[in-house]
């Protein structure tokens, strides 16, 4: 495709006159017009075929650990916590980088909570010391609760959006705290601390955002 720098209208013919001003037209190369735009969907298959060499070789380590568990007759199942690392790994190659239409809010809550519950596996193969209830738990919502306040910075134009994911960590917090008085969570100091982390960072943000915050509510659960 040529172009009149004169007339300014592009030309698909292949001549170096302007019909309309008679004037040398510029000449464009089409292997470098091409070249200035990567093949999307081109990236979008090499990722696939990634993905899904990744898949099989996944499959193929969760069934020889299995394995070597069973003929090592190991009183540890180990091989658990291995297809549970991979299984992890797997879901942050699928979901996290290569889904492109998930939210990035979506893909740090499913990508923390998945992460969590591995550990939890991971404790209770080793014999459930309770560390992962006890510490990692809470550890993970206090982390929640920076990574919201960090994003409502970053989309300032729509922090009070964040409003909700501020009382889901209120929520979990205690659940956490009835859990530790009915003996699940054995030292429960870590998780009144992110109750009371995720209560103070709500009502901040409550206090401060003012009206804007008090619509957000209104709108989300028509109260006051």
């Amino acid at each position: 495709m040529n172009k009149c720098l004169h007339c300014g209208v592009h030309i698909m013919d292949q001549t170096d006159v302007c019909p309309l001003c008679h004037c040398v037209v510029e000449q464009k190369d089409e292997s470098t017009e091409q070249e200035r735009y990567p093949d999307i969907r081109l990236k979008g298959r090499r990722l696939e075929l990634v993905s899904r060499i990744a898949l099989f070789l996944a499959i193929v380590l969760g069934a020889l650990a299995v394995t070597l568990n069973s003929v090592m007759d190991s009183d540890m199942w180990w091989s658990v916590i291995v297809i549970g690392a991979l299984a992890y790994l797997m879901l942050f190659l699928f979901y996290i980088i290569a889904n492109e239409h998930a939210g990035y809010r979506s893909k740090v809550i499913i990508g923390t909570a998945c992460g969590a519950a591995d550990l939890i596996v991971i404790d209770y193969v080793l014999g459930f010391r309770h560390w992962s209830l006890d510490y990692v738990i809470p550890i993970v919502l206090i982390i929640m609760d920076v990574m919201i306040i960090v994003a409502m910075f970053i989309n300032i134009r729509s922090w009070q959006s964040y409003l909700l994911f501020q009382i889901c960590m209120i929520i979990c917090s205690g659940v956490c705290v009835l859990l530790s008085l009915f003996g699940v969570i054995r030292h429960p100091v870590m998780s009144y601390i992110a109750l009371g982390f995720s209560g103070v960072m709500f009502l901040a943000t409550f206090i401060i955002g003012g009206r804007r915050a008090r619509n957000e509510l209104k709108r989300r659960f028509h109260v006051m």
